[in-house]
């Protein structure tokens, strides 16, 4: 295939196919989340119907960007989905990172794993779109995420960044049933006149996936700095946004609290944001659910991401000063955080005794033990919100 949309119409085509040879035609539904986006509105499968009822889909209850999450309570919310609508329904779409629906949110691990689990035990194939933060982007060691956390799916897509942001490819692969569907003569159906990708796409596609590997490390690396950066950025703009992901994927989400429970408050501050941003020269992939998305390349540098950080704080700043926005709760940094910051602060006192740099990711930019991509003080600057709550927790 050629883009994000059209491979998971793939997958799902080949799951379908799938359940019809093992006496399963009955099963006809897609269900998706009822937060999701799988390409182009009004023609793909997704929580938004734009034109018309799309009737071969149905919406299951997922973990919402800027609420509460509630792991019990969704479970309770997707068994009883499930015992309404579970015969019904052929294959189910989950992104274990979700794109532009949800800022980059991830799914609570286990969470994830325990509805890929019920749904499988109901005979519901599942196909896991990782279009967006899959091929290594998710920061977790390998390249799929449903592999990293062994959610165990059915199938899943791949696209984005595997033509090298040269060629147009993408695709899905089928974990299960590709014996029977090969003895009985089955193909995918979703076709189109260009969806033969080209061979240099293919010959890209194939070098994409054997340098992807190198990679692995300095995008975990590099996800610890990003988790910083951003969790600074939350502290100096008083919760004006509330940051998510992991790896090389992360959102911002516009706060929805204090003055902001007023939507159209709300989107005076999103316009305030998007011309600040414009004016200090960053011009980040804003959402329809109001925030951006920050998903570097994956060999950027360590220095350029905090040279990001560094614009995203000016244009926060000014947008705090702009809309006269006050701090409406008090922010906590949970222990992961507070650890991944501890293990920065014993870096930055190793830096600076540091002459020489050995560090295996100097090759990747991603270095941090010297000076030559980041100065040490820079990163101090932007670890000291994290600290400095930690220390607020202790009195408390």
């Amino acid at each position: 295939q050629l883009e994000g949309a059209s491979a998971v119409w793939a997958g799902i085509d080949m799951l379908l196919q799938l359940q019809i040879l093992r006496g399963n035609r009955h099963r006809e539904m897609v269900a998706v989340g009822a937060k999701s986006y799988h390409g182009p509105p009004s023609t793909s499968f997704g929580s938004s119907s734009p034109l018309f009822t799309k009737h071969a889909q149905i919406m299951y209850p997922v973990p919402v960007a800027g609420e509460e999450i509630d792991e019990e309570v969704l479970l309770l919310q997707f068994e009883r989905f499930l015992d309404k609508h579970g015969d019904q329904i052929g294959v189910l779409l989950i992104e274990p990172q979700w794109g532009s629906s949800q800022v980059g949110l991830p799914w609570p691990k286990n969470l994830a794993k325990q509805y890929v689990e019920m749904a499988k035990e109901r005979g519901i194939l599942v196909l896991a779109d990782e279009i967006m933060c899959g091929l290594g982007r998710h920061g977790q060691g390998t390249l799929f995420l449903s592999e990293a956390w062994q959610l165990d799916p059915d199938a899943v897509t791949f696209g984005k960044s595997i033509g090298g942001g040269v060629y147009p490819l993408s695709g899905a692969v089928i974990k299960t049933g590709g014996v029977l569907l090969g003895a009985n003569g089955k193909t995918v159906m979703q076709s189109h006149t260009f969806a033969g990708s080209s061979t240099r796409a293919l010959m890209t596609g194939t070098e994409v996936l054997n340098m992807l590997p190198n990679w692995f490390n300095s995008v975990k690396k590099l996800g610890d700095e990003m988790k910083v950066i951003l969790r600074h950025l939350e502290k100096v703009s008083n919760g004006l946004i509330e940051t998510q992901g992991q790896g090389l994927m992360w959102g911002a989400l516009v706060s929805r609290k204090g003055i902001h429970r007023d939507e159209s408050l709300r989107a005076e501050t999103i316009s305030c944001l998007k011309k600040n941003l414009e004016s200090v020269g960053v011009l980040p992939y804003f959402v329809p659910v109001g925030g951006f998305m920050i998903s570097p390349v994956i060999d950027i540098d360590v220095g350029t991401l905090y040279r990001i950080g560094e614009k995203l704080e000016e244009a926060l700043l000014l947008t705090v000063a702009d809309v006269g926005w006050e701090q409406p709760t008090s922010q906590n940094a949970n222990a992961t955080e507070i650890k991944v910051t501890l293990q920065l602060d014993q870096e930055f006192l190793a830096s600076e005794l540091k002459k020489v740099c050995n560090s295996q990711l100097h090759f990747s930019r991603t270095c941090t033990s010297c000076s030559d991509f980041v100065h040490p003080t820079v990163r101090k600057r932007f670890s000291r919100g994290l600290i400095e709550l930690q220390n607020a927790q202790f009195l408390d």
